[in-house]
């Protein structure tokens, strides 16, 4: 018993197959054919014109849809100067096509296959597909969503973590295809139930095979609850030092300065010291110590140690005492915990073995590297004019030898 069939029963194609087949000019042929090869000429014809029907579908009528439903939804999302276009990806197009042509070899078979059985058996298959095929579609425009309008889903909510995102995208993944896997499974006709239940026993064995994936999937649990670190935080982990690519289920990538890129697993990483220099706000030290020789006066070294602080406290990419910061009571010091570094101090250090030393430490108000290199730069080239203003010189390592004249 075959069940009713929309190609066949609803569409006729079993009656216009029959008038073909029928017809006084072919019907030797068509018997012979379907004699030897179980195919008629009624079914090649009908197999071209559905052929031809989905090519035009997939060449012609997609893409008039696609021109038309990005018209009609791009006012939709303008407020965030996206076009639909950029949402739906290139796959789109592809799975939309791969869709058309598996319905046509569906299409095709039925009036090709007679066994009613066979049919049924291949039926689930063509479900799941369309299902995996549908579902993959959807996974891809959501993360294209969140892609394109990621900076701005970002801004709008500052404390949403990349990480955090990106991994409920994979569990989303995962989640999808477990979906597609149960599906199939119901398609054919298992106990799903007995299945889930059989997963008490099977789950032990399977928790000791990927232990080591557990433990890396907690791992990474662990990093992203405890905020130790993001994305495109410098980092440095043991003798790995870059920036944080991606937190992943079971890894974290890491890009050199050299442009290299080191996986390490989540279980080693979450037990190493981590030390994080993305986490300031403010302040990024700049310390030197300028040495004067001993030939200048010592109130002209004060006098100089008086200028550089001055300097220093009027320089506007100098972090002073002057920020405003929130003084509010909090448990943690709130300088410490977001990162705001302002001390200054100029000093008379030391006497060294050929200089007076005078020790500088600041902090630049940017802990970009950049805008260190270019607040250093600044300050190095303001001591140099202040030394040469107070008549006082740099010094460098040199040695006196004194040489004693003995007579005979």
């Amino acid at each position: 018993y075959r069940p009713s069939n929309f190609i066949l029963d609803d569409l006729s194609l079993k009656y216009i197959i029959e008038k073909i087949d029928s017809n006084k000019y072919i019907k030797h042929v068509s018997e012979t054919l379907d004699y030897y090869f179980h195919i008629s000429i009624g079914k090649i014809v009908i197999l071209i014109i559905i052929l031809f029907i989905f090519m035009v579908i997939n060449k012609k009528i997609l893409p008039f849809l696609t021109k038309l439903f990005n018209k009609k939804l791009s006012k939709e999302i303008k407020t965030l100067n996206i076009s639909i276009l950029d949402i739906i990806p290139d796959s789109f197009r592809i799975t939309m096509s791969l869709v058309v042509y598996l319905f046509a070899i569906q299409v095709s078979l039925l009036l090709l296959i007679e066994d009613p059985i066979l049919i049924n058996k291949l039926t689930p298959w063509f479900n799941t597909t369309y299902l995996a095929l549908f579902s993959f579609m959807f996974y891809r425009i959501l993360t294209n969503y969140i892609n394109e309008s990621s900076d701005k889903i970002f801004n709008q909510y500052p404390n949403m973590r990349k990480e955090m995102v990106d991994f409920i995208l994979r569990i989303i993944k995962i989640l999808i295809l477990i979906f597609v896997v149960l599906f199939l499974l119901v398609q054919l006709g298992f106990d799903i139930k007995a299945i889930i239940a059989s997963l008490g026993i099977g789950g032990i064995a399977v928790a000791l095979a990927a232990k080591d994936t557990l433990t890396n999937f907690f791992g990474s649990l662990n990093i992203i609850t405890d905020n130790s670190f993001s994305q495109g935080d410098w980092i440095k982990a043991g003798n790995v030092e870059g920036t944080v690519v991606d937190i992943r289920m079971r890894t974290t990538r890491i890009r050199t300065f050299d442009n290299g890129m080191i996986t390490i697993p989540n279980a080693e990483l979450a037990n190493l010291a981590i030390l994080n220099w993305s986490k300031r706000v403010i302040g990024r030290r700049i310390m030197m110590t300028i040495n004067i020789t001993y030939s200048s006066k010592m109130s002209d070294i004060e006098n100089l140690v008086v200028d550089i602080r001055e300097m220093l406290q009027e320089h506007q990419n100098i972090a002073t005492a002057r920020l405003n910061i929130d003084k509010k009571p909090y448990l943690l010091k709130k300088e410490d915990l977001i990162g705001i570094k302002n001390n200054l101090l100029v000093y008379i250090d030391k006497y060294a073995s050929s200089s007076v030393d005078i020790l500088v430490y600041c902090f630049s108000r940017s802990p970009d590297w950049e805008d260190w290199l270019e607040t250093k730069q600044d300050v190095i080239i303001q001591i140099s004019k202040l030394v040469e203003k107070n008549n006082c010189e740099f010094a460098f390592p040199t040695q006196t030898l004194y040489l004693e004249n003995q007579q005979a």
